[in-house]
């Protein structure tokens, strides 16, 4: 699309498109070379999937994305407080899972405060009052994947790509976002300066499932051991209490970062939890509370006149023009995104073809069904099967993400195709990080057929 504030660079694109194959296919083979020496793999095949042609975005749209933000940060650290006094019904609709809401009940009280956080919310485009203005679609604050994808597909982009086209950044009028391990590790550095002074190393903790999976903790833990961190990848349950003090793989614990979800693991009672929760009952760990309020239905408090009273009315009207009308799909009345008082459920089967589904907790675009391309079989069995488990699912208005066309890596081949795209940016309370996903499919996500690729700033 002509004019988006998302656009291929047109230098490069053009540059990709008229190598010959000879030159391609010796391209390609080096970014392969590249992804096997830094386990840049996806699923054990090829090089992960990554954009090609430098993906930029204007100085404006980042402007509004970085303020709108700030508001989704201030909001999401209120979460916890607004859940324990049940503000305006927050618990009852704003459901913690199971696991969670165990730790949440049993601990919340007594961890110290402030609990750090780092979210990623993450932005696409929509047509709104005669222009393409960034649409909040979802947040994300717990296993927050592709910092190390985004790492090494901009060294890569930067020290193979661009070379190969006779391009640098700054001749291309560009500016990079930054590098998101340097970004992490400057956070969860800063994160053990204000609470976790004692001697020892950062623990990396994430609950794998047996035999293994992909992770990108591995890696970063080489990142942070290049700055100069005494850092060990662990699960919670290898955690060992003696003396009084955590150990992982013997590595005294001082700090700990913590890439799973409650659901994951035993309750805080569990022996096998108990190094974990010493460690969390001190607030040694990040993320704290805060992340665990990242389902898809969150966005009803930013789309509900019920909670318009926490934001200013500068926030409100920046809410309202950004963030897609959102419900937590359940049996009652609400207000539609035409301002009429109706039935939910009535209402999501009747207006399918406008809206989305979303089930609360997933990830990696995993059980989302689009109302217009969905049949009407699928789409009353799915309202169905949420109504009969309230807050599993949010229902929201369908966003028309236009295309732009891209060049990718994926599976071994360059394509040239149109694609849609997200951006998702990092913030921690100070600083900004960006990465970028794009895909010909309506749901723009690397496991749904997408890739990932640099974004960089127009001068």
């Amino acid at each position: 699309m002509k004019d988006s504030p998302i656009a291929c660079e047109r230098t490069s694109f053009h540059r990709l498109q008229v190598m010959t194959p000879d030159r391609t296919a010796s391209l390609i083979s080096r970014i392969e070379g590249e992804a096997a020496a830094r386990s840049f793999r996806y699923k054990g095949r090829s090089a992960h999937p990554m954009g090609m042609a430098p993906m930029t975005s204007a100085k404006g749209l980042v402007s509004t994305i970085m303020s709108l933000t700030r508001i989704l940060y201030r909001f999401q650290m209120k979460a916890p407080a607004l859940r324990q006094r049940d503000y305006r019904g927050f618990a009852g609709l704003i459901r913690l899972e199971k696991g969670t809401g165990r730790w949440f009940t049993a601990t919340a009280g007594t961890v110290p405060k402030p609990w750090p956080l780092l979210i990623r919310p993450d932005f696409t485009l929509r047509m709104r009052n005669g222009a393409l203005r960034p649409a909040l679609f979802e947040l994300n604050s717990l296993m927050l994947g592709g910092l190390y994808i985004q790492s090494v597909a901009r060294s890569i982009m930067h020290q193979e790509v661009l070379p190969a086209i006779g391009a640098t950044p700054s001749r291309l009028g560009l500016v990079p976002t930054e590098d998101l391990i340097g970004y992490f590790t400057r956070w969860i550095k800063a994160c053990r300066t204000r609470h976790g002074r004692g001697r020892g190393g950062l623990a990396l903790l994430e609950s794998l499932p047996p035999g293994g999976g992909f992770s990108e903790l591995p890696m970063i833990a080489s990142g942070l051991r290049r700055a100069g961190c005494r850092v060990e990848h662990g699960d919670p349950k290898e955690l060992r209490v003696r003396g009084g003090r955590v150990f992982l793989h013997g590595m005294p614990v001082a700090y700990a970062y913590r890439d799973f979800s409650f659901e994951d693991v035993s309750g805080p009672s569990s022996p096998s939890m108990e190094g974990f929760a010493a460690l969390w009952n001190l607030g040694l760990v990040a993320p704290g509370f805060p992340a665990d309020f990242d389902q898809k239905g969150i966005l009803e408090c930013f789309t509900s006149e019920e909670f318009s009273p926490l934001f200013t009315r500068a926030e409100a009207r920046r809410l309202s023009l950004h963030v897609p009308w959102t419900r937590v799909l359940t049996e009652r009345k609400t207000i539609s995104p035409e301002g009429r008082r109706v039935d939910l459920p009535s209402h999501v089967l009747r207006r399918q073809a406008d809206l989305v589904l979303k089930p609360s907790w997933s990830a990696g675009g995993e059980g989302i069904l689009i109302g217009r391309f969905a049949t009407a079989g699928k789409w009353r069995r799915t309202v169905d099967l949420a109504l009969k488990d309230p807050g599993a699912f949010a229902v929201q208005s369908y966003v028309e993400n236009p295309a732009t066309e891209c060049s990718f890596l994926r599976d071994g081949k360059v394509h040239f195709k149109d694609c849609r795209h997200t951006l998702g940016a990092f913030f921690d309370g100070s600083r900004f990080g960006f990465h970028l996903r794009v895909s010909p499919g309506h749901i723009v996500n690397v496991a749904q057929g997408g890739a990932l690729a640099p974004l960089y700033l127009a001068r």
